[in-house]
């Protein structure tokens, strides 16, 4: 068989590159024909594999990628090939190997909303697309299931289309470490003394990397332990930004770039730990290659190979909310401990799993298995196609008869919760589990110009929420479980969606919990304590979603279920959850604005005013969130706490005067009693 692999660029020191060569050269030891086109080609040409330089010219990334995809379809078009397989998102493979991050996903993270008319964005989102999309016939090699989950959660990506590849590592490379030169000989060489510590950072791209991050931690150490510690820094890229902010901290006499380097396998023998604290890491196959030497790691869990420090306990796996604080903590206690000796035995331990070498091996059985399907297609045996913009749980799926699965979800019966302009919430039960149905059917051009008209983001459709849960999610925030998506139309105003969520444990609100506390507060020791911890969780949920870029929108107590448990000794158990749901108008961006974080939290201010809080649980509330001291509050932060405090207020005379004015609520719950007590109707605002 003939094979054509395309890369962008082939870089020696690129772990994407290494792997590509490693799967060509398993390709040609099995007696296949491997073809590489690549628009460049650094380093040294294996045997056995020809090389294609296809030469092309633009001033810009995404104009140099669209130039390249236009002559290797030329190329490709003049030759015959059993499989095309690229390495980077090209659209018209038959294999993408999956060594690259969501691009969409991470745009719409850490950039603002004009950008998505950006060319760039245009572009690379469009190959993207190409690749991902339910309609296309491109098969994945996904590196890890995280990534794979992302890339689910943008494009509904069909789960027959990927193969998840075991963990990439060169046998060759790692299997003769104690063939190396002694621990000791080694740091002699290079200049480090034997109660030194090593640290190193490997990968090139270091703002990917987190290099910056490494910086700050190293800063923070304390005098006498940093005077005794080194970063060795290997990877190519520009030092400079690094440099400048390593002299600003004092710490550049540390700091020591080494380039790129051959000889990892000989630093991490000498090393005492490896820090890598990666922004975004598909794989982070350096964590691995540490492992298996011996190296303690320190990483982010943004890696996809991150779950293997805990499974091989060979170091330790910051939390998903990045703190830098949480990494100087780290670092710190990682140089000073006694547990250094016993994670290293656990990584060469680790490393004796022949499961972590046969990546190649499972990744040409795959591509061998799509030569057949490609046969099979063009002779008239064609794949079958899934819903195309529709995501069901097998669990779910079963229960459905017939083949539109779109249409039948969009008539399911059940209770009807609550009904708005184009919108409609109802409870079913299939098998023996209930399910939550949201379906949307169109709100019309009048509604969403007028909420425009407001700078407003208006619902259109499901497509928020689906996007809301996965994001608490990855923020470990207890929210609902998604069973269930589907999105059919390009109209806006008239597209219809639904999203299918399971029934959470407990239906108990916060509103209607905390109902009693203005008569009868909590006394007891239990109570007080459970207060004491709602009072908490609430602050933690709101500071977190507002540092990463969230904002609710209908931040009431409402919106909030309790699920409490407690320990024998009263207290409430690590088990208690406090879910937050309604995630219909949830906004993401890289930074939450000022405005709308006022909004969500005087929201909850006003949700909150009849409950019998005391100034001391608001002052705590204060404190918790902004992360300061009540005199640095007063300092700095009254503006915005007098904003929240105004606008919570207005609201509450508002909605108070409404009440009692007998008013016709906008969207009102099915079956709900009126009531004069503004507490009791904080769910059906919308301001």
């Amino acid at each position: 068989m003939h094979f054509a692999f395309c890369l962008y660029k082939h870089f020696p020191y690129s772990g994407l590159s290494l792997d590509m060569l490693r799967i060509a050269n398993e390709c040609t030891q099995r007696g296949h024909k491997a073809t590489v086109f690549t628009g460049s080609w650094e380093g040294d040409v294996p045997d056995g594999i020809d090389v294609v330089i296809i030469k092309h010219f633009a001033l810009t990334n995404h104009t140099r990628a669209h130039s390249f995809h236009r002559k290797l379809r030329k190329h490709l078009e003049g030759c015959e090939f059993d499989v095309v397989v690229g390495f980077n998102k090209i659209p018209g493979m038959d294999i993408y190997y999956c060594g690259d991050y969501c691009y969409v996903g991470r745009s719409f993270l850490r950039h603002s909303f004009f950008y998505r008319f950006t060319p760039r964005f245009l572009y690379f989102s469009s190959f993207e697309r190409g690749v991902f999309d339910a309609s296309s016939q491109t098969n994945i090699l996904s590196l890890s299931d995280r990534e794979k989950l992302i890339y689910q959660q943008y494009y509904l990506t069909q789960d027959s289309r990927f193969l998840c590849l075991p963990p990439t590592l060169e046998k060759a490379r790692w299997a003769n470490l104690d063939k190396l030169q002694d621990r000791a000989s080694l740091r002699t060489s290079l200049g480090i003394k034997s109660d030194d510590n090593l640290v190193l950072l490997i990968g090139s791209g270091f703002q990917t990397k987190g290099l910056d991050r490494a910086i700050l931690a190293l800063a923070a150490l304390p005098t006498e332990l940093l005077s005794k510690t080194k970063l060795f820094v290997v990877g190519q890229d520009k030092i400079d930004p690094f440099q400048r902010l390593a002299r600003k901290l004092e710490v550049l006499d540390n700091i020591h770039f080494l380039g790129g380097r051959k000889d990892v396998p000989s630093l991490m023998k000498a090393g005492d730990m490896l820090l890598h604290p990666a922004y975004a890491e598909t794989t982070g196959g350096v964590l691995l290659e540490a492992i298996v030497s011996g190296l303690p790691v320190l990483a982010t869990p943004v890696c996809g190979y991150a779950p293997h420090i805990k499974t091989a306990n060979a170091g330790h796996v910051l939390r998903k909310r990045f703190s830098q604080v949480e990494l100087n903590e780290k670092l710190l206690e990682m140089l000073l401990s006694e547990e250094k000796e016993q994670w290293r035995e656990n990584g060469l331990k680790y490393g004796q799993n022949p499961s972590l070498y046969v990546m190649p091996q499972r990744a040409v059985d795959f591509i061998e298995q799509t030569c057949v399907q490609q046969r099979l297609y063009l002779s008239g045996e064609k794949r079958q196609k899934s819903d195309e913009s529709l995501y069901i749980t097998n669990e779910l799926r079963q229960s459905l008869k017939g083949e539109d699965s779109f249409y039948q979800m969009m008539n399911i019966e059940g209770k009807v919760y609550r009904e708005a302009l184009g919108r409609r919430t109802l409870r079913f039960t299939r098998g023996n589990k209930d399910y939550f149905l949201k379906m949307h059917t169109g709100v019309g051009w009048g509604e969403i110009i007028k909420n425009l008209t407001y700078l407003r983001a208006p619902v259109v459709g499901a497509l928020n929420e689906w996007h809301g849960v996965h994001r608490l999610k990855d923020l470990e925030i207890d929210t609902m479980t998604v069973a269930a998506y589907g999105i059919r139309g390009k109209n806006p105003a008239t597209k219809h969606s639904f999203i299918v969520t399971e029934a959470l444990p407990t239906e108990t609100s916060l509103e209607d919990y905390c109902q009693s506390w203005k008569d009868n507060p909590p006394s007891t020791l239990r109570e007080v304590r459970l207060k004491r911890w709602i009072l908490n969780k609430v602050t933690e949920t709101a500071r977190v979603i507002h540092e990463n870029g969230a904002n609710h929108r209908d931040f009431y107590l409402c919106h909030f279920l309790l699920d409490a448990h407690f320990q024998e000794d009263e207290q409430v158990s690590p088990d208690s959850k406090l879910f937050l749901i309604d995630l219909h108008r949830i906004q993401m961006r890289r930074k939450t604005p000022e405005r709308w974080a006022v909004k969500d939290i005087s929201g909850l201010y006003y949700s909150s005013k009849d409950i019998g809080l005391s100034k001391r649980d608001l002052l705590r509330f204060m404190t918790l969130y902004s992360g300061k001291s009540l005199r640095e509050i007063l300092k700095s932060d009254m503006k915005f706490w007098r904003k929240v405090e105004s606008r919570g207020n207005k609201l509450y005379e508002s909605e108070r005067k409404r009440i009692l004015g007998n008013k016709p609520r906008e969207a009102r719950d099915i079956n709900t009693n009126t009531t004069n007590d503004p507490s009791q109707s904080q769910r059906h605002v919308r301001k």
